[in-house]
């Protein structure tokens, strides 16, 4: 039976199941999962700030040319157990998660799902070199929650050229 833990994740969660054995060399596999054409351009983000992109793959979930189901199957079954997974989804309890997570439950597949993601994240888990635990990911979380900023510009204020923008 598994046993889920829930992360804050912004306005979502991570469900965390980990099961995998230790001392075995874990590959990271990625999936962005998201409605439309958000997961792309995550994946174009990306590249065009770390080159990356392997093992990442996306699902742009109800667009004309996606068969989300079919798609979520393809990747699944290029998982196995010691496989680190990080699935980002856009909208936590939103129908892609929803699947998403009904999918890893079924097949009991250790995975880690970040809801309600943002760019700062995704860059952390990508960029990170080492199997991450429960207590990196939790801090990973922390960390880019503080990352969503609100500015107002209320007032026009021209900018010297000569001035430095910050």
């Amino acid at each position: 039976m598994i046993k889920p833990m829930f992360l804050k994740v912004g306005t979502g969660i991570a469900y965390i199941k980990v099961n995998r054995k230790k001392g075995i060399n874990h590959m990271k596999k990625i999936l962005i999962a998201t409605h439309g054409h958000l997961a792309s351009g995550f994946l174009s983000s990306i590249q065009l700030l770390t080159g990356q992109v392997q093992e990442i793959t996306v699902i742009n979930a109800y667009v004309d040319e996606c068969d989300f189901e079919q798609e979520l199957n393809v990747f699944v079954n290029q998982v196995n157990e010691q496989d680190q997974i990080f699935v980002f989804t856009d909208l936590f309890g939103g129908s892609v998660n929803q699947k998403i997570t009904k999918t890893f439950l079924e097949k009991e597949i250790a995975v880690t799902i970040l809801s309600g993601f943002n760019l700062p994240i995704l860059l952390e888990i990508v960029l990170a070199t080492k199997e991450l635990t429960k207590d990196d990911i939790q801090e990973l979380v922390n960390k880019c929650q503080q990352e969503l900023k609100m500015t107002i510009l209320d007032e026009v204020h021209v900018v010297n050229e000569e001035e430095d923008f910050f």
